[in-house]
């Protein structure tokens, strides 16, 4: 599995303090890499995916929901309120 190498800068910086961040398959491959990059800058960040079979990365909140159907994107917004209190920043890696 492809690993992103970390990122100094950001972590120095930490340039996504306080923003909110969405990643939809966040729990594998690029998706979770993409987590843990958010993270590393500072980000508050709302993963999910279809089934709970992958690892989340740690810090990171997880939903599971199929954002192909109307019900899985209903519970996603529901988590994203509740979760974050909204959204700055979205990655759909899903699909």
């Amino acid at each position: 599995m492809f690993t992103a190498p970390h990122n100094e800068k950001a972590a120095e910086t930490r340039e996504l303090t306080g923003k909110r961040a969405l990643v939809t398959g966040g729990t594998r491959g690029i998706g979770a890499a993409v987590v843990r990059r958010l993270l590393d800058a500072g980000a508050d960040v709302l993963t999910t995916a279809r089934s709970a079979s992958g690892t989340v990365p740690e810090g990171a909140r997880f939903t599971q929901a199929d954002v192909r159907t109307r019900e899985g994107a209903e519970a996603l917004a529901e988590a994203v309120r509740d979760g974050l209190g909204g959204v700055d920043v979205v990655v759909h890696n899903a699909g």
